[in-house]
């Protein structure tokens, strides 16, 4: 327990020998008394209880309770626990927007999930700074890296492929990597910890290689690469964009939207960030809380300290009731 006024602390000390020094003379008075009277005898016959026992009990509780009285008027307060520094994190989120993004492998969609996991990161705070990029074959910065996350969350609802080209149907997970990384050097801050999320179903039609290479870059520049993977093995074919008509490639075969979760982890392990399978809320929950431990940050609840004064108030009220009892002589009457 702290003390939010202990400079009066030491004033329980010089109350605590005024109140003795009262009390001992007091009790110096009952035996001057019983000399006068005759006796114990005839004291007893008079006052009706014995004024010339040493009052231990008076002391005690009277000790007890200006000790309890004075921890209260000090200000006393439950003991804080010390908060973990907390590390700035800037974290650059990442959307696949490209043609695969559609599949209904996850219902209602892809891309609908990875709506849906940019919401709850903003609206979970994990992060000081905030930007969001979308990207095909080519990325687009929607929301530079800013503090305000209203801004994020007003933009979020247009990671929807239909917002790019439609000859922008590729997608290149490197070429992303390293434009984030180029958006990151010029908002960098010394202090900050770079985080890039990339969300995706891992479908890239650049190299494994080239990948890697990009991820290998991102980490010496001081950023680490997380991975959100949204799909499933066995895919989900694709229809043309506002209509139920099927996707054909150029052989006249339906286009089905593939998933690689291996090159998604492999990404995560080399940028020494972390891979997570987004298919529900839970997978998203799991993923904010992973996110959270990057800064520092803890999702428990803290509860309030249970605060001791009324309690020592009402202690330190009963035990001065109690000695002024025992000086009344209302408690006991002990024979001579």
């Amino acid at each position: 327990m702290t003390f939010q006024r202990p400079e009066l602390i030491g004033l329980i000390p010089a109350m605590l020998f005024v109140v003795s020094v009262a009390i001992l003379g007091h009790w110096r008075r009952g035996v001057r008394l019983v000399d006068a009277y005759g006796g114990r005898q005839a004291a007893f016959r008079l006052i009706g209880r014995r004024v010339d026992l040493f009052p231990s009990l008076r002391l005690v509780s009277t000790f007890l309770g200006v000790a309890l009285l004075g921890s209260v008027f000090s200000g006393i307060a439950p003991v804080q626990p010390e908060e973990a520094p907390v590390t700035p994190v800037d974290l650059l989120i990442a959307v696949d927007v490209s043609q695969s993004m559609t599949g209904n492998d996850i219902e209602p969609s892809r891309i609908a999930w990875a709506q849906r996991l940019v919401e709850d990161i903003i609206g979970a705070g994990v992060a000081d700074r905030v930007g969001l990029s979308i990207f095909a074959d080519w990325s687009y910065q929607l929301v530079p890296l800013t503090d305000d996350s209203d801004v994020v969350s007003f933009f979020s609802p247009w990671v929807v492929p239909s917002l790019i080209s439609a000859r922008d149907q590729g997608t290149s997970l490197g070429v992303l990597i390293e434009d984030v990384i180029e958006e990151w050097e010029r908002r960098s801050r010394p202090d900050a910890s770079p985080v890039v999320l990339v969300v995706s179903d891992g479908e890239a039609h650049d190299s494994q290689d080239m990948v890697i290479t990009s991820t290998r870059s991102a980490v010496e520049s001081g950023a680490t690469i997380w991975t959100a993977g949204i799909g499933t093995v066995s895919g989900a074919a694709l229809t043309l964009t506002g209509s139920t008509a099927p996707l054909l490639d150029g052989s006249g075969l339906p286009v089905v939207a593939g998933y690689d979760e291996e090159l998604l982890r492999q990404i995560a392990d080399v940028g020494r960030g972390a891979f997570h399978q987004i298919e529900d809320e839970a997978s998203i929950r799991s993923l904010i809380a992973d996110l959270r431990s990057v800064s520092g940050r803890t999702e428990t609840i803290e509860e309030p300290a249970s605060d001791p004064t009324v309690w020592l108030l009402l202690i330190g009220l009963a035990l001065l009731v109690f000695e002024a009892l025992l000086d009344a002589g209302l408690t006991t009457r002990r024979a001579p």
